[in-house]
């Protein structure tokens, strides 16, 4: 004999034809607040529905409704009426009689609605692993991420609008998707939509060849938060696309409703936007999201690593940051290379393997690529004197000996850059202070182990 699960309601308390009109009106009550309003009129309005021996007939009064109900709605009518308690077998069928007499009209509209609903769905959901505890901070992005999250947590109640931008592959899409997966889990009865703006200039399209704009808009407005994805790919020339997003921001603003917007330069520095869109996307808070510092990268990668329970030395990860400095993505490609290397080859990733594993990459380091923030970074960290300190005008000892340090690097590392650039940095004048800090570290190299070795672990970092 089979146990009754707990908390599960009996059958009978909704199975009694008696019941069935209160419980077909109950579901399309719960339906009705799944689907878009027009939707609904056409697909719903003209259902009828039968109970018998825990069986839940849906009569469609025609083809053309049947089969749009049984391929997009049944799943959806399933789950809604198990939430009211009806566990038993549903299905869909097509009253015969009313299905070969419906008028010309009624088949426009119907087909008209078919193609609104399927023209522009939202094709691009939110990626469930793009949140805020797996966004890896540090001084480049740092901004951008307190941004992100204080949007996630008061939408609208903290800057409305925030446009976050920065190079490709840096973690923009991360942080508008972050957003969105927080608001949804955090406030559910908060509706999030995700849209790349190519995306939206292709629905627009749609609709207008549907002549049915209306629904479009409907679709778009009817969300509290809204994340439009890179803006920089809207055409100079779409002047409607670009019309739609003005009014559509507008929507967003004066009902209180967040809009979030990403791209990868500033608003101004977008030319190919009307005035008055660069005028709203301005009006709210800026934040860019810069190429993760080496640290930054060292961290990315030991995460990346560690998600795919790769086994990977210090001293590859090390290798890895140096070599790749402008973007996330070609570190992902090289821990995906490195795998796949060590599946095929049966071997451990050590120094020498990922180098010649990773030969045919493009290179993307080089000494032109270090900065003064780079080199300011790193002999802070290792010498232990705050970035402030060293270019500012303390004269202590180790403060000093950081500061001829850095201008030693400097020097050495960062090609086209003058002795004047320089000497500015660190708030000097005379760009001898450059060349006598220089001949000042390579003496003591002579003479100070200790000091070369961290030297020559400095180079080794930003120097690859």
């Amino acid at each position: 004999m089979q146990a009754t699960q707990p908390n599960s309601v009996p059958p009978t308390s909704i199975l009694m034809p008696a019941n069935a009109d209160v419980f077909w009106l109950s579901l399309q009550e719960k339906l009705r607040k799944k689907i878009p309003a027009q939707v609904f009129s056409v697909f719903f309005k003209d259902l009828s529905a039968k109970i018998i021996e825990e069986k839940l007939t849906i009569t469609c009064p025609n083809v053309e409704v049947f089969r749009h109900v049984e391929k997009q709605y049944k799943s959806l009518i399933i789950d809604e009426a198990q939430t009211l308690g009806f566990n038993g077998e549903i299905t869909v069928e097509c009253n015969k009689k009313t299905s070969l007499g419906q008028s010309t009209v009624k088949n426009k509209t119907l087909s008209a609605a078919v193609r609104s609903e399927t023209a522009f769905p939202n094709r691009i959901n939110l990626n469930p692993g793009y949140t805020f505890d797996r966004f890896i901070k540090g001084p480049s992005n740092e901004h951008a991420y307190a941004a992100a999250s204080g949007a996630a947590q008061k939408p609208n109640d903290y800057h409305n609008p925030l446009y976050i931008y920065g190079g490709v592959g840096l973690g923009k899409t991360h942080l508008m998707m972050a957003i969105g997966n927080f608001v949804q889990q955090s406030y559910p009865w908060l509706k999030v939509k995700y849209c790349p703006s190519e995306i939206f200039q292709s629905d627009l399209i749609e609709a207008m060849k549907d002549k049915n704009l209306s629904y479009f808009r409907t679709q778009y407005r009817s969300v509290d938060v809204f994340l439009l994805d890179d803006v920089q790919f809207i055409s100079k020339n779409a002047d409607f696309t670009q019309e739609e997003i003005f009014h559509t921001f507008n929507y967003f603003y004066q009902n209180k409703k967040q809009i979030v917007i990403s791209a990868d330069r500033p608003p101004q520095a977008l030319p190919q936007l009307h005035d008055r869109l660069q005028s709203r996307f301005q009006q709210g808070l800026i934040v860019d999201v810069k190429a993760p510092n080496f640290e930054t990268r060292m961290a990315i990668l030991r995460t990346k690593a560690q998600e795919a329970e790769l086994q990977v030395s210090p001293d590859v990860i090390k290798y890895l940051a140096s070599r790749f400095t402008s973007q996330v993505r070609p570190m992902e490609a090289a821990l995906s290379i490195l795998q796949f290397t060590a599946n095929h080859e049966k071997r451990p990733i050590d120094l020498q393997m990922a180098k010649m594993a990773l030969k045919a990459l493009p290179q993307e380091n080089g000494i032109h690529q270090v900065t003064i923030e780079d080199i300011l970074r790193v002999v802070s960290r290792t010498l232990h004197v705050d970035e402030a300190l060293i270019v500012g005008p303390n004269r202590t000892e180790h403060v000093a000996l950081a500061r001829h340090v850095s201008m030693y690097l400097a020097k050495s590392l960062i090609k086209g850059a003058t002795l004047s650039f320089i000497a500015g940095a660190f708030g000097k004048r005379d760009h001898t202070t450059v060349l006598h800090a220089d001949q000042k570290i390579r003496d003591l190299i002579d003479t100070d182990t200790a000091l070369q070795m961290q030297i020559d672990e400095m180079l080794e970092e930003l120097k690859f």
